[in-house]
């Protein structure tokens, strides 16, 4: 195996945690600052000034060698990490299980010019901390290159040899998109209500302290999601897609295509007037990691195209409802649709708060299993519950019994083809 990059991680990076150390000593000191500077007093001041230059010259000897002995190495097939003076430590992240690979700039680390690359493999993320901006630049090319040469089944093969926009979101889209969200509104006029009850049942002006319990939460969910996702980008990598966002702390985050397990797409209830939807990527061990906070339902569409071709965006498009008895089992029956093409499975569900869609490739249906209640079963409906690798379950309720039947022996049957 032979290198394609290699060095060391920023020189900074062994102060990194400095902070903890320092705050540590520094409360030392001020607990007994008394005892210590009548100590210190009583010192010679050469042997003072000698103590702290030797205390300076092993936290820098330190410092020094920490750096010299933590080093990556990219491979054709792994990238090595190792780090640790005294207990050595050796990393190998296998390219096949990568992930993912983001790019994190935290505002302090902006200032000084570096950065943090997290790896994400089979479920768990790990960090290298730090690499300046041309080294993570570097790194993270090679490893998209490395992750594109890769393919599974269900996932188009990609030509692409270079970067290419596909959207962009904007601060006044993003902020209206927000408000809009019956779902966060909801929650927000509700944490507001349940802070200042304490005040409108005794009208103390010191009950409004109460308050502050919940500003919090509705600051999350509000302006600081509005900060977060700020200037919100997404560029078609050849590895995957990559999303850039954040007006403070910056970070780029990379999707890979043959990682992904499904495409959610939502559409809250006060988006449907505008056509707007949010859309996610499933991918294997992982929660549904977001593509767009917001976007046009074409700018979907084309971004599903994109994705898995136009049998998948016939999918999408095409719902077939759940029978006219299954109203008897839900009041959402006519939310429920499920539709099959070649090579792909789409499920809806969702009808007042948001509208969901999950899309998947039939080659990521690792089971399929039939469902029937005993209502169900007096009303001759069954539910097919379809389970993708390390993703979502995809669930369609509610059909007719002979037809959830049919259903799941195309499931499989077109698994194994697709495979």
């Amino acid at each position: 195996m032979t290198a394609t990059v290699e060095g060391r991680l920023h020189p900074i990076t062994p102060w990194r945690r400095a902070w903890a150390i320092t705050a540590t000593v520094t409360m030392i000191v001020l607990r007994d600052l008394p005892e210590w500077t009548e100590s210190a007093q009583q010192l010679p001041l050469w042997l003072l000034v000698l103590l702290i230059a030797g205390v300076a010259a092993l936290a820098f000897a330190y410092g020094y060698g920490s750096w010299r002995k933590t080093s990556y190495r990219l491979t054709t097939d792994a990238l090595h990490y190792s780090t640790g003076i005294v207990f050595h430590r050796r990393r190998r992240f296998e390219l096949a299980h990568l992930q993912a690979a983001d790019i994190r700039r935290p505002l302090l680390a902006r200032l000084i010019g570096v950065c943090t690359l997290r790896l994400s493999v089979s479920g768990q993320s790990s960090d290298l901390a730090y690499l300046s901006n041309r080294q993570a630049a570097v790194l993270h090319r090679a490893l998209l290159v490395s992750m594109a040469g890769d393919t599974t089944p269900g996932s188009p093969p990609r030509h692409e040899d270079a970067t290419r926009p596909l959207m962009s979101v904007t601060p006044r889209m993003l902020a209206l998109a927000i408000v809009l969200d019956a779902r966060i509104m909801a929650s927000a006029a509700l944490m507001l209500i349940v802070g200042l009850l304490p005040y409108l049942l005794s009208t103390e002006p010191l009950a409004l302290f109460s308050l502050a319990g919940v500003l919090g939460p509705v600051w999350r969910m509000t302006a600081r999601a509005w900060i977060h996702w700020h200037g919100w980008r997404v560029t078609a990598e050849p590895g995957g897609y990559r999303t850039e966002f954040g007006l403070f702390d910056t970070q780029h985050h990379t999707l890979r295509h043959q990682r992904t397990q499904a495409v959610l797409v939502e559409q809250p209830i006060l988006w449907r007037r505008k056509n707007w939807v949010r859309i996610s990527l499933a991918t294997a061990g992982h929660a549904p990691q977001l593509l767009a906070p917001v976007a046009t339902y074409q700018e979907a569409r084309h971004l599903v195209h994109d994705l898995y071709g136009p049998d998948a965006v016939e999918a999408m498009e095409t719902p077939g409802p759940a029978p006219r008895r299954a109203r008897w089992a839900t009041l959402f029956s006519r939310a429920l649709s499920y539709r099959a093409t070649t090579g792909y499975l789409c499920v809806w569900r969702g009808l007042f708060l948001r509208n969901v869609v999950h899309l998947c490739p039939a080659a990521k249906v690792q089971g399929v299993g039939l469902l029937q209640g005993p209502w169900q079963r007096h009303l001759g409906l069954a539910t097919v519950r379809i389970d993708l690798a390390g993703g979502p379950s995809l669930k369609a309720r509610h059909r007719d019994a002979e037809e959830a039947a049919a259903i799941a022996a195309a499931a499989r049957a077109s698994s194994l083809t697709a495979r």
